[in-house]
């Protein structure tokens, strides 16, 4: 039996034993795994590039990887597959360089940035053959893998880009891309973002709220502008009907909400969906995200304070197996960064000693 169904089976006893431990402040044993720690934004590999930087991220701030913007941006970039390409010897030499300093778990990160018509079949077969090239360079690089980013900046899941009746085309696609990246780097780990069966819900909600004359809702950021996110989830059933080693939900609902529901949730409603796919991943995990740091991309102040963001992460290092990550907000983290200049926020300091603190506690003691 793989390990995504031996976790079913001792879902609720597990959860309740995590429960347990926060309530009683109990500790694992000394040499426990504890997860690791990335940030998704804040680094270029095509710029920062040297041992300063490398040492910055990995020894100041304590990441061990990121979600690395640039490589292939979007879902029409295509990375191709010379291996001297300016491209491919970039990120090898990045992967290289921050790996001494502790920065290994890196993954290309792809987002929906243009969107895509389900209609085209040109379309839908040439993003297959661009992940198969993306997979290809991150196991050629050294990365972890691929993070396939599914927020939509222009239309994919929904309006122009297709409907309801596409939904076995998406589907089709989705295990297309999932089969060429597999075949490209087998052991390769996927992590997925954002939660997309929670967000097709509250598309429904949004729905059902203006069908029933809600009008109110109206004067409000329309959150279906760029067509929700429906198609994403039969994509996403196609995408993860491959067995891969490792599959990572990197949830948003733990930026503000309460850890334990949030992960639960999610992992339940994971489990459902791939209780109803031929082929399963061997491993399934979720990730929780924190958003500490940068009100804006120009103002890098805290959104949590820092005290408020070490019990966090502290909670989020007990509860997850194999990773927890940060939203950079662009370069929070980093005065006069790539994505945002300024210095960073006032009690910047603390919010890294936090850092240090957590992940020492962790290897000490197993769950901080």
């Amino acid at each position: 039996m793989n390990g995504f169904a031996n976790r079913r089976r001792s879902n609720k006893t597990r959860w309740m034993a995590w429960l347990a431990l926060f309530l009683c402040a109990c500790c694992a044993p000394a040499g426990a795994d504890c997860p690791r720690l990335l940030m998704f934004d804040g680094v270029d590999y095509r710029t920062q590039i040297n041992p300063e930087q490398a040492a910055y991220w990995g020894r100041t701030v304590g990441v061990q990887g990121f979600f690395v913007n640039n490589a292939m941006a979007y879902w029409q970039v295509d990375v191709g597959t010379d291996p001297g390409s300016a491209l491919w010897q970039a990120l090898r030499r990045f992967q290289t360089l921050y790996a001494q300093y502790g920065v290994t778990d890196n993954f290309i990160k792809v987002a929906l940035y243009k969107g895509h018509d389900w209609h085209d079949a040109d379309q839908n077969a040439a993003v297959v053959e661009h992940f198969a090239h993306a997979a290809a360079l991150a196991r050629y690089a050294g990365l972890k893998g691929i993070a396939l980013d599914l927020e939509p900046h222009q239309p994919a899941w929904g309006a122009g880009a297709g409907g309801p009746e596409l939904a076995a085309t998406v589907e089709q696609t989705g295990r297309a891309i999932g089969e060429a990246m597999h075949q490209a780097y087998p052991d390769m780990t996927l992590i997925v973002l954002p939660d997309v069966l929670l967000e097709a819900q509250r598309d429904r909600m949004f729905e059902q709220k203006l069908e029933a004359g809600m009008q109110w809702l109206a004067g409000r950021p329309n959150r279906l502008s760029n067509g929700g996110y429906g198609l994403a989830v039969p994509f996403v059933r196609g995408l993860l009907s491959v067995p891969w080693k490792h599959v990572v939900l990197a949830t948003e609902q733990t930026y503000n909400g309460h850890i334990i529901p949030s992960m639960r949730q999610a992992e339940q409603q994971y489990a459902a969906l791939l209780d109803a796919v031929p082929v399963k991943p061997e491993d399934f995990s979720v990730a929780p995200g924190l958003w500490p740091l940068g009100l804006s991309y120009g103002d890098k102040s805290g959104r949590k304070n820092p005290d408020e963001f070490e019990r966090r992460l502290r909670e989020a290092f007990g509860l997850a197996e194999r990773y927890v990550w940060i939203y950079g907000k662009g370069s929070a983290w980093q005065t006069d960064g790539p994505y945002g200049k300024g210095p960073v926020a006032a009690d910047f300091r603390q919010y890294v000693d936090a850092i240090h603190r957590v992940r020492m506690a962790c290897a000490a003691n197993g769950l901080p």
